[in-house]
């Protein structure tokens, strides 16, 4: 939901990066017997928070989460196998087998299309401790039977093809080469291959070139025969379904499978204590500097994981971190943390700074290593620690929210035992500040550390990490989260939304439009929207993007930590952003605290400090920003077609639609002050012109509350709102080559502007065609000629931009390749759109394109946040849900004609301005 405080393990997670994992595996275990089908029910092991554990007679775990209040079922399974048990050869082998179980089983030969004719969202992922595979889809007896008779069927009978690895192995190539454009992830995958000698952990899950190049069909085969087993997974449901049913049908499916008759082979290479510093240096074109210092640190199941990630957080949290405080705000470093937790194995606790390019190195290095290894650091506080302690618990009720984010959790956790999750959410609120100071002192240590610099060391000092104990004496006493209120079961069809949804004129002038039902936990999403003034006018003055984000820096009667405690003792998290015309609040509440939100809002809105320190924060990190993305392929992509933009729209400096090169946007961010933005705030924001929607479980008195917080908040001087109604310039088509100097990955775009607005009979038409041509994801033309057939890139596809107001409209196509591939990459993509003017479509693409639009639209107003926003378009376009369910008809009605017609109308293959961008030597 937008915006949304994320809970301490994910944030744990993104601050850890990557890839933790074995480098080699025991030597085969003895053969033990396959097990036979059964028709043993599923045995009940264990429920907590909700999530039910069952275990079928062959080993397979089963997790079912169900929720009624959900109009969308998730289905994961989760393989206990990933980059830890390859061996030299072998490296980026699990993530090339995920790529492969999308290649198809005989039964089922084109798995992408067939998630796309249910209107499914997919994916797979891969790291070093599992592999899981998952769909989401509204809720459907017949489309959860579908997933779960997938997933029985390719755990066994994939092809795993040599003619499909040879495809998809340039696709694995092209993604990897993506991640050699990124000088952090370069970085950090060094500094983790530093900080191991042994252990897999040390390797990048990716892979390196040669590996995803060379590796024989004949490994993957046998990995996957090895490894994808019922006794080696985990499934799990989340959602809305019928439980009896979906137990019994996961018997039936998944009941008769037996395993092979090796036992999972367990690795058991032990990385020894590391014994001094240890350095790696990167020199890469782009970027900005930055610092990654790497630490050991236990297990997850280790009972130090609470008070490391204490500890993280406690450096790391904005505004009160000593990182943040000691490092951004004096703007020493852009961006600093610290955090991770450890995997099946011992892991690493990583920080990283990123610096300005103007920064004495040297100096915020030794500063940086100070703050994390305790030498140059304040005591903590047991304000600060409580401050944690209520984000853990909160943490708690944000989990158990939202059944289908937390199954995904739970499987990206990787680390052996489900329960891990709860028992490290009891461990958080128990942690004394002496129990973060022991871990510090035990952990961060120079001798511990990996950096990049070397430097001897007088004398051997070793840090040993403590074993975990046994899982089941470790999670003895876990009694489990509290549970949250249950939301009701709500169907999102547009005539269940209009029934629901009431629109309000208030005394002053507010549009208040609501949708009232009850969610889990209580929540709602609240938006504002403000709007003002002229296009050509307000673009005119400074900084007005600065506005909305120093609102969050403080206001009246609360500065920044202040605001960031009161939102959390309140359960809540709330966001703005501001642009020329217009100011966007968005709010996270729950109903027995949403009121007092709004009084914050009100505060923040209507008494902003604005402060200088904060300004000149923001100014330094933007302009760091723009120094740093001087080298980027899309930069520099920008920059060779932005003249000729420019020159054919015959737009200057002094219009809004003049695209400035990155020296231009480095002067007007050096020219803007603080004094704009306070002007510009003074001149504009009020609710002279006021949206708000509401979604959830509405506490009464809500329009009196918004009423008394802003209906006397005008400014009767400021410019009235006139919307912008762009019009479409013919650009001629031309071609541009961009150079980049040490870029394994290029990138290419084609861009056709031409007149539609969504009022146009055109549209819905070119809408479905484009569907079919590059924007409906993996089964689309573009992705199945460019990526599944020819292997020629990662990411390929087209997006249509079309606007409601005005009469401009644009297709793009996009996508990357590597360097030595643009002329073919072309090629096909041209070849493509001939087929589109020549051939069009045919019913069975046009059908399929339907029914996933249908079900995309379900899914997004299954979303409170989706909902909260879609009042507001409504809103704005002075329309109902009526409106809406008639153009869902009317989608529904476009003939295969129709969209034939439209695309020969608007799409001339010989049209689209055509830029590319790569080390093309």
């Amino acid at each position: 939901m937008s915006p949304h405080r994320p809970t301490l393990i994910a944030l744990a997670l993104a601050l850890a990066f990557s890839g933790n994992g074995f480098a080699k595996e025991a030597p085969a275990a003895p053969l033990k017997q396959a097990v036979s089908a059964t028709a043993a029910a599923p045995t009940f092991v264990r429920e907590l928070g909700g999530i039910e554990e069952y275990r079928l007679a062959n080993g397979l775990q089963l997790l079912l989460f169900p929720d009624e209040a959900q109009s969308t079922t998730t289905v994961n399974i989760t393989y206990r196998v990933g980059s830890r048990q390859e061996a030299q050869g072998e490296y980026g082998m699990a993530h090339l087998l995920e790529h492969l179980l999308f290649k198809g089983t005989p039964r089922h030969k084109d798995v992408a299309t067939e998630f796309a004719e249910r209107g499914m969202r997919f994916n797979g992922s891969t790291t070093s401790d599992r592999t899981n595979y998952f769909a989401s889809f509204n809720a459907d007896a017949k489309t959860l039977d579908f997933a779960l008779e997938l997933e029985a069927d390719r755990m066994l009978n994939s092809f795993i093809a040599k003619s499909d690895l040879d495809k998809e192995m340039t696709v694995v190539r092209n993604e990897f080469e993506r991640g050699e454009n990124e000088p952090f992830q370069v970085l950090s995958k060094r500094v983790q291959a530093v900080a191991f000698d042994w252990n897999a952990y040390g390797h990048a899950t990716i892979g390196p070139k040669s590996d995803i190049e060379n590796v024989p069909i004949e490994k993957l085969q046998a990995f996957y025969h090895l490894y994808y087993r019922p006794d080696n997974a985990t499934l799990m449901v989340a959602g809305r379904f019928d439980k009896a049913a979906t137990l019994k049908r996961i018997q039936a499916l998944f009941g008769p499978l037996k395993n092979p008759m090796q036992a999972v082979p367990q690795p058991y290479t032990v990385e020894p204590a590391q014994d001094g510093e240890r350095t790696v240096t990167v020199r890469r074109v782009g970027g900005q500097p930055a610092l990654l210092a790497a630490y050991h640190i236990p297990a997850m199941a280790q009972q130090d994981t609470a008070p490391l990630l204490v500890l993280g957080l406690l450096l790391s949290l904005e505004p009160s971190g000593q990182l943040y405080k000691e490092l951004v705000e004096p703007k020493l470093a852009i961006r600093a943390s610290l955090g991770g937790l450890g995997g099946i194995e011992p892991g690493l606790l990583r920080a990283f700074a990123i610096l300005p390019p103007d920064a004495d190195q040297p100096a915020v290095e030794k500063k940086f290593l100070d703050l994390i290894e305790g030498r140059d650091s304040k005591p903590f506080t047991e304000a600060e620690l409580a401050r944690v302690r209520e984000l853990a618990l909160l943490s708690y009720r944000d989990q158990m929210k939202n059944p289908q984010a937390l199954i995904q959790q739970i499987s990206s956790l990787g680390a052996g035992d489900w329960r891990l999750l709860f028992q490290l959410m009891e461990d958080l609120p128990k942690v004394t500040l002496a129990d973060v100071d022991r871990v510090r002192a035990a952990y961060l240590r120079p001798a511990n550390r990996t950096l990049g610099r070397y430097l001897p060391a007088a004398s051997v000092e070793r840090v040993e990490i403590p074993a975990a104990l046994p899982l089941e004496q470790r999670l003895a006493g876990l009694k489990g989260p509290p549970k949250v209120e249950e939301g009701e079961r709500f169907d999102p069809t547009p005539e269940h939304l209009a029934e629901r949804t009431q629109v309000q004129k208030l005394a002053s002038g507010i549009e208040l439009s609501t949708l009232k039902k009850q969610t889990r936990g209580n929540t709602v999403q609240l938006d504002i929207a403000l709007r003002w003034g002229e296009r050509d006018e307000t673009f005119k003055r400074r900084g007005t993007n600065f506005v909305g984000d120093l609102m969050m820096e403080g206001s009246a009667h609360y500065d920044k930590q202040q605001l960031a405690d009161a939102l959390q003792k309140l359960k809540a998290s709330m966001s703005v952003s501001s642009a020329d015309q217009g100011l966007t609040v968005n709010i996270d509440a729950e109903k027995d605290t949403l009121l007092d939100v709004l009084k914050i809002a009100a505060d923040v809105l209507r008494q902003p400090l604005l402060p200088a320190d904060a300004f000149a924060r923001q100014q330094k990190s933007g302009l760091a920003g723009l120094e740093g993305s001087r080298q980027e392929l899309e930069t520099l992509r920008r920059e060779a077609v932005r003249g000729y933009y420019n020159t054919t729209r015959g737009v200057g400096r002094d219009s809004p639609d003049y695209i400035r090169s990155v020296d231009e946007q480095v002067a007007d961010l050096k020219a803007t002050t603080l004094d704009d933005v306070k002007r510009f705030y003074a001149d504009y924001v009020s609710f002279n012109d006021a949206r708000v929607s509401a979604v959830g479980a509405l506490p009464d008195g809500l329009a009196g509350a918004i009423e008394q917080a802003f209906g006397d908040w005008k400014k009767p001087a400021a410019a009235r709102f006139v919307r912008y109604e762009p019009q479409a310039v013919t650009i001629p088509a031309r071609r541009f080559d961009a150079i980049a100097r040490d870029k394994a990955n290029a990138q290419l775009r084609l861009q056709l502007e031409f007149p539609l607005n969504e009022l146009d009979p055109d549209y819905q038409p070119l809408l479905l065609a484009n569907h079919v041509f590059g924007g409906g994801g993996m089964e689309s033309r573009l992705s199945t000629r460019v990526r599944r057939e020819e292997g020629l890139s990662y990411g390929v596809g087209s997006s249509l931009s079309v606007r409601r107001f005005g009469n401009q409209a644009l297709l793009v196509i996009g996508g990357s390749f590597a360097p030595a591939n643009r002329d073919k990459i072309i090629a096909v993509i041209q070849e493509q759109l001939q087929r589109m003017a020549t051939q069009g479509i045919t019913a069975e693409e046009l059908a399929r394109a339907k029914h996933d639009i249908a079900e995309g639209s379900r899914q997004r107003r299954a979303r409170d946040d989706a909902l909260a926003n879609a009042l507001l378009t409504l809103s704005d376009q002075k329309e109902s849900w009526a409106d809406v369910a008639r153009r869902d008809a009317a989608l529904q009605a476009v003939t295969l004609e129709q969209v034939n017609a439209a695309w020969k109308r608007h799409i001339k293959a010989d049209g689209f301005v055509l830029s590319t961008v790569g080390d093309f030597r």
